[in-house]
């Protein structure tokens, strides 16, 4: 997240702070007038309907969250053992597999070196319900980007993974990466 994206949470999270405060003062003074002997019914109503913007505010984000949520990123730390259960259900499910369309992948090795790459999609694979390997492929964009991509995939996984180049795979080829989870 950039520096925009910290800024506008702030912001939001100001605004919203702000909206409970004046809620509360408007109950507490209502309760003062209910105290006097006065309708406090305007004040009260008032109170509640400004509570209720944030209340609405962080529901929604939440049902907002739950509908879209698709993991753009695939993060695994392969150096103990990862639960299958622990991974979003996301997408497709099989016995011992799951598919993601994920754009990025960011992985930490066996050997404790970190992975980074934007793939097309991620297949975690699992016995008995813990991860045994993880592969991911991603389509080359242009002319001879498969080659590049693939030397540039085995410099990075080193000895803790392998790396295929099919080249003649649609329009510029295709790679494909695959490591093994810790024993």
């Amino acid at each position: 997240m950039g520096a925009g994206g910290a800024v506008l949470i702030i912001v939001v999270g100001a605004v919203l702070l702000f909206l409970v405060a004046v809620a509360l003062v408007l109950l507490v003074a209502a309760a003062v007038v209910r105290a006097s002997g006065k309708n406090p019914r305007p004040l009260a109503w008032t109170g509640v309907g400004v509570l209720a913007i944030p209340v609405l505010f962080v529901a929604t984000l939440v049902v907002w969250a739950q509908t879209v949520r698709d993991p753009d990123t695939i993060e695994l730390d392969l150096r103990e053992p990862v639960l299958l259960s622990s991974l979003p259900e996301d997408n497709e499910e099989f016995p011992g597999m799951r598919d993601y369309d994920s754009k990025h992948v960011d992985l930490v090795l066996p050997d404790g070196e970190r992975f980074e790459a934007e793939v097309d999609g991620v297949l975690v694979w699992s016995d008995d319900g813990y991860v045994t390997r993880v592969t991911f492929d991603r389509r080359a964009r242009e002319q001879g980007e498969a080659e590049s991509l693939g030397e540039t995939w085995e410099a990075a996984l080193g000895g803790s993974g392998t790396v295929e180049v099919q080249p003649d795979y649609s329009d510029h080829g295709r790679v494909r990466g695959e490591v093994l989870a810790a024993p």
